[in-house]
């Protein structure tokens, strides 16, 4: 049986819970308390290295962090939700643009709106007079707009025929926007995109 440490307010979280659902997979869930910070304890590091949500046991092997989660059950369970070779550097650079620009711009943003500026600023590891919201603000506009961009021209980030982890990837905060006050009809390429994301058989919203 598959584990997953999990908040139910994480949007990297949602990413796997969402994935897991979409393939069908059944797995236990236990709840970590970040804002408690139940995660930062010698056990919960032995399972992740940086004692962060989400992490994953599926039998003997524990996989931490929401690309490498996505990845490992796509490939051991779902490879359909892996691009073609042909698009399979597509895929990876999308994956990226989840893991730096998107957590560097729109997760942060996000995080300021539903927590209070000290918490927001502890997760972030800055001092709470360091909190940058209008460069959070402009960083996420070109992120978003990037991936409208994108989208505009391809149903599926990867540019393949069908969705891929990539799109799940990029899917968890943008699924999340309007938290982060975003209006999201100034991207209707990735609005059309969410909307298609949320007609996949089997998905569940952010707060399941």
């Amino acid at each position: 049986m598959l584990t997953l440490y999990d908040h139910p307010r994480s949007g990297n979280c949602y990413k796997v819970r969402l994935f897991l659902a979409l393939i069908g997979k059944a797995y236990q869930s236990t709840f970590v308390d970040v804002l408690a910070r139940k995660n930062q304890t010698a056990a919960f590091e032995r399972i992740s290295a940086f004692q962060q949500v989400p992490a994953m046991t599926d039998g003997d092997t524990t996989v931490w962090d929401s690309h490498a989660i996505l990845l490992h059950l796509a490939h051991h369970y779902a490879p359909e939700w892996l691009a073609p070779l042909p698009r399979i550097g597509a895929m990876h650079a999308w994956l990226s643009v989840s893991a730096n620009e998107i957590a560097n711009s729109l997760q942060p943003l996000r995080l300021t709106r539903v927590v209070s500026h000290a918490e927001a600023a502890h997760h972030l590891g800055v001092s709470e007079a360091l909190l940058d919201i209008p460069g959070m603000q402009a960083r996420t506009d070109r992120v978003l707009r990037g991936m409208d961009k994108r989208l505009s021209e391809h149903r599926w980030l990867a540019g393949a025929d069908a969705p891929t982890v990539a799109d799940i990837a990029c899917y968890g905060y943008a699924a999340l926007a309007e938290e982060a006050a975003i209006d999201v009809a100034a991207y209707p390429a990735m609005a059309a995109w969410r909307e298609r994301i949320r007609q996949l058989p089997g998905y569940v919203t952010p707060g399941t």
